[in-house]
């Protein structure tokens, strides 16, 4: 629930009611397959969207090479044709909240069946006490750090051209940058 909660603040921040935006739930399922099926279904429900991203984490999700081939080799039909942008995120999207507090590439990996995420929020904890997964005001309480967030992502991408490494990594400033364009197209 994060992830659909830190969007849905964003979009009420930059007021893009007017842009057909769709921001689906955890009821299709959270795991990258799921994710990517339930907007391949969503675009053949409604082929008006210009654009369709998937938001998800690496973790330790076993169907996160599936997602990212299918997401790949699915060409959605329509008359210039919509590609699937896969968003991720190395362990999690918590990576991402980090990020608007502090550049890290220390990599986060835990022993056994642990999540790895768990170590990422230990860290973000530092910075937002009592975070917890699913925070309804997640948005808010980050808001004034995107600018940040975003420069840090973009150093973390430099870092792993050489690193040899994923962990930790994130695409979601491509995301916000993306509606933050969408934003003063539509002023």
């Amino acid at each position: 629930k994060t992830e659909p909660n830190y969007f849905s603040g964003l979009r009420r921040e930059l007021r893009l009611s007017n842009v057909n935006i769709k921001i689906l739930n955890k009821t299709i399922g959270s795991d990258p397959l799921s994710v990517v099926n339930s907007a391949i279904a969503e675009f053949k429900k409604d082929q008006g969207y210009d654009m369709i991203y998937c938001v998800f984490d690496k973790d330790k999700h076993t169907t996160f090479s599936a997602a990212i081939d299918k997401a790949r080799n699915t060409h959605l039909k329509r008359k210039k044709g919509v590609a699937i942008h896969t968003i991720i995120s190395v362990p999690c999207f918590e990576i991402w909240l980090l990020l608007h507090y502090k550049y890290t590439s220390k990599p986060f990996c835990v022993a056994g069946n642990d999540s790895n995420c768990a170590e990422v929020e230990s860290e973000l904890k530092k910075y937002i006490p009592d975070y917890e997964k699913g925070n309804a005001n997640i948005f808010e309480m980050v808001k004034s750090k995107i600018a940040d967030a975003i420069k840090n992502a973009k150093l973390l991408g430099i870092y792993h051209q050489t690193s040899g490494t994923d962990n930790p990594s994130t695409k979601v400033h491509e995301l916000v940058e993306y509606l933050q364009n969408l934003k003063s197209i539509h002023i």
